[in-house]
């Protein structure tokens, strides 16, 4: 399968701005056909705390641009965008994918919201990991902050997740955490493990970049570097499944 991961510098709550942006960067490239796109957490507002400014309205602008990705470049497209909420929350932090027909594929909700910036105040949380299958890959999608609870992973590998897909507002100060703990989720559950990360400023924190990728024995595929850019690699299946056949890790999981 394929992936073309998109590390962009999000303009600070203006959707319109960042919709034409991404669709700069990809047209600036070669997205074949059954590709998996790849943007970051919030990839429209960035990580606002403004629920009025990130919370799609029920028109869902987000949705229906990734749609049109999608659709464009006949290709799987995963995104981070914020929908509505449910009592007592107004908005939700989400990952959805849509293929190019405009099904969408999957849609998950931050399970760990960010308690340091008060996201957990703002956004309603998810209950459960969820999976989806792209080009005979079964993919899990996570976001940000969850990285750092390795038992939201486990019960995704448990249901046959091969890549686990972790799109991020993640800072430059704790950059380091974010490169290792993708490194050990990937060699911890036998899979390949796939990292988004915005890069740039916004008006309280400034964003490195390092969006990465890792093999199921934990080798670093690529790691970019703290501009805006797009990264495409190639993973095969069946990587996982001999490994997994070959080392009984998660057979022997109690």
């Amino acid at each position: 399968m394929h992936i073309v991961a998109v590390q962009l510098d999000p303009v600070w709550e203006d959707r319109a701005a960042n919709h034409r942006r991404v669709s700069e960067l990809l047209a600036a490239t070669s997205v074949p056909a059954g590709a998996l796109v790849v943007l970051p957490e919030m990839f429209d507002t960035g990580f606002s705390m403004n629920v009025d400014a990130t919370r799609q309205p029920p028109s869902l602008p987000s949705d229906q641009f990734l749609k049109q990705i999608a659709s464009q470049y006949d290709a799987a497209v995963l995104a981070g965008v914020v929908g509505q909420g449910t009592e007592p929350y107004r908005a939700s932090n989400e990952a959805v994918a849509y293929d190019g027909h405009g099904t969408e594929l999957v849609r998950y909700r931050k399970m760990q919201p960010f308690s340091l910036s008060g996201e957990g105040e703002r956004y309603g949380r998810g209950e459960a990991h969820v999976v989806f299958t792209w080009k005979d890959v079964v993919i899990s999608p996570f976001i940000c902050y969850d990285l750092r609870f390795p038992e939201l992973f486990r019960p995704a590998a448990r249901d046959g997740a091969e890549l686990f897909v972790v799109i991020a507002c993640w800072p430059e100060a704790r950059a380091e955490h974010w490169v290792r703990l993708l490194q050990a989720r990937a060699i911890e559950n036998q899979a390949f493990v796939v990292g988004v990360n915005r890069c740039g400023t916004d008006p309280t924190l400034k964003y490195v970049g390092r969006s990465v990728a890792f093999s199921p024995m934990g080798e670093c595929l690529f790691e970019t570097d703290h501009s805006e850019q797009v990264v495409q690699i190639d993973i095969d299946p069946q990587e996982v499944r001999r490994w997994r056949a070959k080392f009984p890790a998660l057979r022997d999981m109690r």
